[in-house]
């Protein structure tokens, strides 16, 4: 009976080995310095990397079951965070699969619009977001997982 047992739970550990998060499976780069004049709206660009062989689902996914990538800033008192803009998505079917999938993959930029308000000092602040998303293969999820996203803004002037 334990002899059964353990060949029965064998594949299941090594399944769940394989989905474990891989490391540097999806990278951000953020600009070194984003320059923001007070009261003017601005878009920053967020880069993000996946790794090949892999793919994150986009934003918005067509499949209600699945994790959209999504980049989370919150506004601060100086700072208003617009909703995220989204790069337009690809299209994949995975082989014996019967519905396409939106993606991204490779290099892809989401843009973030924010505002200073007016009232905001001349110098440096800091954004602190958050990157969410489900890295996958041809053949296996990933654990969903977060990485931070801190953008570095200089205040110019005002408007």
């Amino acid at each position: 009976m334990l002899r059964s047992l353990l060949v029965f739970i064998a594949p299941i550990s090594a399944l769940c080995a394989a989905s474990a998060q891989a490391p540097d499976v999806v990278r951000v780069q953020v600009p070194q310095a984003i320059k923001a004049t007070a009261g003017k709206a601005t878009v920053a660009k967020v880069q993000v990397i996946v790794r090949p062989g892999f793919h994150v689902q986009a934003n918005p996914v067509r499949n209600r079951f699945l994790k959209p990538i999504v980049l989370e800033v919150p506004s601060t008192k100086v700072v208003a965070a617009g909703a995220p803009i989204y790069p337009p998505n690809k299209i994949l079917r995975l082989e014996g699969s019967d519905e396409d999938l939106v993606i991204y993959d490779g290099t892809f930029s989401i843009g973030l619009p924010f505002t200073i308000a007016q009232s905001a000092p001349r110098g440096p602040l800091t954004l602190h977001g958050t990157l969410r998303y489900q890295a996958c293969d041809d053949r296996h999820c990933l654990f969903p997982t977060a990485i931070p996203v801190d953008l570095e803004i200089s205040v110019v002037g005002r408007l």
